[in-house]
């Protein structure tokens, strides 16, 4: 972190919504988000903020009989690997340092690994996103459910983004 940044790690999606709608009416200053810190930009903006998500962790829902789950993005790779492997389920994604990089991380730098060759992309796992806008007004895209195809998809509009175009709050994954 540099020295002209400060930091703000909200515990809830309404937390984070509220600060950002009071950064876009007051404050302005630029917002950095961060997962686990393992591909993030360096802070060089003047008075930028960095937004440190991994405090947004917890598991929403999952029916592993389905083949699903909903986590907040800040979820630690390695703990989601945890608790999938429990249900004898996994999500194909080759992550480095995985007890430091988080699932938002993950689908904001669009990072594959090696198997996405033959297991796909973090693109075709991703179903369903919550995220925060610029204004802080929140909006969800996709659905629980693998055959969703109502709309545009900004699923993947959202993947790889790096949090330039909203910050990613919350997702639901389709397994194997």
């Amino acid at each position: 972190m540099s020295e002209s940044c400060s930091v703000f790690q909200p515990t809830s999606q309404d937390e984070l919504a509220a600060f950002v709608a009071t950064n876009t009416t007051s404050n302005r200053h630029p917002l950095i988000p961060i997962g686990g810190g393992t591909t993030s930009p360096k802070c060089s903006a003047e008075n930028a903020i960095e937004v440190h998500l991994d405090q947004l962790n917890r598991v929403i829902d999952f029916p592993a009989r389905d083949m699903t789950i909903t986590v907040e993005a800040g979820i630690r790779m390695a703990d989601l690997a945890k608790i999938l492997k429990g249900e004898n389920q996994r999500l194909p994604i080759d992550i480095p340092q995985a007890d430091l990089a988080t699932l938002g991380g993950v689908i904001a730098s669009n990072w594959s690994g090696p198997r996405r060759y033959g297991c796909g992309t973090m693109r075709d796992y991703v179903i369903g996103i919550s995220a925060i806008d610029a204004t802080g007004r929140q909006f969800k895209a996709g659905g629980r459910v693998v055959k969703n195809v109502a709309g545009y998809d900004l699923c993947k509009l959202l993947v790889g983004s790096h949090g330039t175009l909203a910050i990613i709050t919350q997702v639901t994954l389709k397994l194997r």
